[in-house]
């Protein structure tokens, strides 16, 4: 069986704050299931923008099936915008890719994790 090929996708929202926890849980949790970090991906700017360095970096290596699924720790690091968010979700779908926040536990390869979330991207879009 091929190892799953991992990308981790971490995101605070001014210069001033750090990120490096979210990097070092999502690291371990890969670890834990001897999954392969293919790639950080580590953006310092508001999830309110849909375009982000870092985020497009990880979009495009996604096209190029740089990875398998694609690690966060909240599902608000990805993005603050229901609609940019599953947006950003139909494109991993179309590509095969696996969508797994940590501290939620979703895992977008089931309905009920879809429904979940979708109703979190809700919530994300109103803190």
């Amino acid at each position: 069986m091929k190892q799953r090929r991992v990308a981790i996708y971490t995101r605070v929202s001014t210069l001033e704050q750090r990120d490096e926890g979210q990097e070092h849980e999502l690291k371990e949790y890969a670890k834990r299931r001897c999954w392969l970090v293919a790639g950080v991906y580590a953006d310092k700017i508001s999830g309110i923008k849909n375009t982000r360095p870092e985020l497009d970096r990880l979009l495009s290596d996604a096209k190029k099936g740089k990875f398998d699924c694609t690690l966060v720790w909240r599902i608000d690091r990805l993005g603050r915008s229901v609609t940019h968010l599953l947006q950003v979700l139909e494109t991993f779908k179309v590509l095969g890719i696996e969508f797994i926040s940590l501290s939620e536990a979703i895992d977008t390869s089931t309905p009920t994790g879809m429904m979940v979330f979708t109703v979190l991207a809700a919530v994300a879009a109103l803190e």
